[in-house]
């Protein structure tokens, strides 16, 4: 008798189910290591891009990766099932690295010492190194019109010793210094070249380094692939414990590391570092969580998100991000999330020490964010920045402090509570203005936050405020508001060497009483003498004692505090002793 068709299916779909994990091995050291081995722990696959691609790879199944460094590209294009992912990991104990870039190993000439090459100016060229770079280097496919013509080849990145990257030299040839991306320009070509620089000329694939030292005595690596790690496509996956650093940027705002179109990727306890734009980034994914990871010293941002629903970042660092010095009105920082995130949550971060830019931000049509219990600390702009954002969000329980721009700054956004932040030491405390009559600043609540000197010790009314919110008032100089829908109370505002002041509008400034009698807000807030403590990098909040000043806050705010009655967030102190 024959079998139906689904019932044959279902018997083998059930024995699948049936069969054990297993586990593979990538060990590229290996003596006996081949992508033609069987995987085994005895015979290893040689490139983790094997394992990227292995049909032999069934849901629950993992890949262990050995000790090395793998220069690759590597592509996921496997999938396990909800519940039973693949996973991809370093094995215990094991420190795998994956570089987009090549060892420099051609022969080094000293500029000075070559005959007929004037110098611009007498001894410009100490300590300038010169090689020529061969065609292995300009292999990636994405750079595909690099094979066709040879003037269109270019380096970006350029690493002594792994971790220190060097200046470029010269117009850069992607982000040509124009309006949007103003990437910082250090002069035109070899006459121009500074200590710990380097200039690459592409009539003959020169690359010339001004370092201390001959370049021998190093390890100098060129960014030559894309991207290090791609998945796309693809879902219930888990990348764990992987180092990924080096690449050259194919265009536009491309990531390092990239996750597109996939569903329930994990990606945990990685470190990406030193990409030439991007670190890591989402797109238009689902579901996926990005946690403990190390996203910093990356050339733009540490991490980036577009278009995803239900992400969550968790526990990750993303410091001294934008080391390549782009314009930050334009994109760069610790994360820049744009545009149209749903629902996605970052949780538990720390960002700071990011050049030029912000900490946080999310930016364009992003919809119920939640950014809760972060640090962000020490960036050159915004703590955490929340723009043109209709859709709204939550901005709770976050230690904001000693930002060189605004503490918490929302931009032409609706719908969004800033609620439970300790906000210390910016130039500016938490600001919320409007963005143009395309984006009004409507339905935005400030809750329960605790405020302490976020001004600048300097003369004139410029001098910094902790609140400013936005009234719409016909001029700076009127107090009949027009927009009734953004509000502010049950903070504490410390009152110290600096008296607290609110605004209304960009500069002016009203004394607390002012502020409730001329606007209404901050009806139950309170001044206080709150104590403090900066040493280095660090902060410790003091004051113990009379901080429970806050009321309920309403149900559809769907937030809950841990101490319902105490104003500022839950850390007070960071680094944590």
């Amino acid at each position: 008798m024959r079998l139906p068709y689904i019932y044959i299916l279902s018997l083998i779909l059930c024995f699948a189910a049936a069969l054990p994990a297993a586990t593979y091995f990538v060990d590229g050291s290996a003596e006996k290591a081949s992508d033609d081995n069987p995987g085994s722990e005895a015979r290893p696959w040689k490139t983790i891009s094997r394992a990227g691609t292995a049909k032999e790879l069934r849901p629950g199944d993992t890949v262990l990766i050995k000790s090395g460094v793998y220069r690759e590209h590597v592509q996921i294009k496997v999938s396990g099932r909800k519940g039973n992912p693949i996973t991809f990991a370093a094995a215990p104990g094991e420190r795998v690295v994956i570089k987009g870039s090549e060892i420099v190993r051609g022969k080094w000439t000293k500029l000075q010492d070559v005959p007929n090459v004037e110098e611009p100016f007498p001894q410009a060229f100490t300590g300038v190194w010169k090689t020529t770079l061969g065609d292995e280097y300009f292999t990636d496919p994405r750079f595909e019109a690099s094979y066709r013509d040879k003037s269109k080849r270019w380096v970006s990145q350029v690493f002594i010793n792994d971790r220190k990257a060097l200046q470029m030299t010269g117009l850069d040839r992607i982000y040509r210094n124009d309006q949007y991306a103003k990437l910082r320009l250090v002069g035109r070509d070899l006459s121009d070249i500074i200590d710990d620089s380097f200039y690459f000329d592409a009539a003959d694939q020169s690359l010339y380094l001004k370092i201390s030292g001959d370049p021998m005595w190093f390890s100098i690596e060129v960014g030559v692939r894309g991207f290090v790690l791609t998945a796309k496509e693809v879902h219930d996956v888990i990348i764990r414990g992987l180092e990924m650093r080096h690449n050259r940027q194919p265009g536009g705002q491309w990531p390092m590391v990239s996750i597109g179109d996939c569903e329930r990727i994990v990606i945990e306890d990685c470190k990406v570092h030193r990409a030439d734009f991007c670190g890591l980034s989402l797109g238009r994914s689902k579901d996926c969580v990005v946690r403990r990871c190390d996203l910093s010293y990356n050339g733009d941002t540490g991490f980036g998100m577009g278009q995803c629903e239900g992400c969550l970042i968790e526990d990750c660092t993303l410091l001294f991000n934008n080391y390549r010095h782009f314009r930050s009105g334009w994109h760069a920082g610790g994360m820049k999330c744009i545009p149209a995130n749903k629902r996605c949550t970052v949780r538990g971060c720390e960002a700071a020490y990011n050049v030029a830019s912000d900490g946080i931000w999310f930016d364009t049509e992003n919809e119920d964010i939640r950014i809760i219990g972060n640090v962000s600390h020490h960036n050159d702009g915004c703590g955490i920045f929340f723009e043109i954002n209709k859709g709204g969000g939550i901005i709770a329980d976050n230690l904001v402090y000693s930002n060189r721009g605004r503490g918490i700054y929302i931009s032409g956004s609706q719908n969004t509570w800033i609620v439970s932040n300790t906000v210390a030491d910016n130039d500016c405390g938490i600001v919320c203005m409007p963005r143009g009559a395309d984006w009004p600043l409507e339905k935005v609540h400030v809750l329960r936050n605790l405020l302490i000197g976020n001004y600048v010790a300097a003369e004139g009314r410029h001098r910094g405020c902790d609140l400013t919110l936005f009234m719409g008032t016909k001029d700076e100089n009127s107090f009949d508001r027009t927009v009734m829908s953004n509000h502010s109370d049950y903070n504490l505002y410390a009152n110290t060497s600096w008296t607290p002041t609110m605004r209304h509008s960009w500069n002016p400034d009203n004394t607390f009483e002012q502020w409730r009698e001329r606007f209404g807000e901050d009806r139950h807030s309170k001044l206080a003498p709150i104590s403090w403590e900066m040493r280095g990098t660090g902060f410790r909040l003091l004051t113990t004692e009379g901080l429970d000043i806050a009321g309920p806050l309403p149900p559809e705010l769907k937030w809950t505090p841990a101490d319902p009655r105490r104003v500022g967030c839950s850390r007070t102190e960071w680094p944590i002793k």
